[in-house]
């Protein structure tokens, strides 16, 4: 949990898109990331998730990968190889999200193979379903993306307008 947050932090649920994004996971803990879910087994009836830091929300248990993704605010697809990423999960999980009513993004971190078939497949089947496609060159930039979405730091004077004034 971010010290300075003072607003509502947002249930954030980052679904890894194949074997390289599932190590990204790896590298957003050893960046301090805390609070958010981690969809490490997609499942129709007993989807897993892993919490990333001491504070992260809880999801309905047990429950398929729909009742976990309707129960967070915010979806963030991972990629590293666009050839890699399992379309079936993208639809499954975007769809639920579309019906909880969740910000729905991909982040893809470092993107490689946009140009194979699978890829490019996977980068249309993407830019379909999300709210919005975002490229980040590294973890440390995808860790300040998922920071940001659950509500960013705030200053210890509470208020931005404040910060500008002075």
């Amino acid at each position: 949990m971010n010290p300075l947050r003072r607003s509502y932090e947002a249930r954030v649920l980052v679904v890894p898109l194949g074997a390289g994004s599932a190590l990204l996971t790896d590298d957003l803990a050893a960046l301090g990331v805390d609070g958010i879910r981690i969809l490490s087994n997609p499942d129709p009836v007993r989807a897993l998730t892993e919490p990333l830091g001491s504070c992260a929300w809880e999801p309905p248990v047990p429950a398929g990968t729909g009742e976990v993704t309707r129960s967070a605010d915010m979806v963030v697809l991972i990629g590293t190889d666009l050839s890699d990423v399992p379309e079936s999960v993208v639809r499954e999980v975007c769809a639920a999200g579309r019906e909880g009513g969740d910000l729905l993004a991909a982040v893809l971190v470092d993107p490689q193979n946009w140009t194979d078939p699978a890829g490019a497949s996977a980068m249309v089947t993407l830019r379909h379903e999300v709210d919005m496609v975002i490229s980040v060159r590294g973890p440390r930039l995808l860790a300040g993306l998922l920071d940001v979405l659950r509500g960013g730091a705030r200053s210890e004077t509470g208020s931005a307008a404040a910060e500008v004034s002075a």
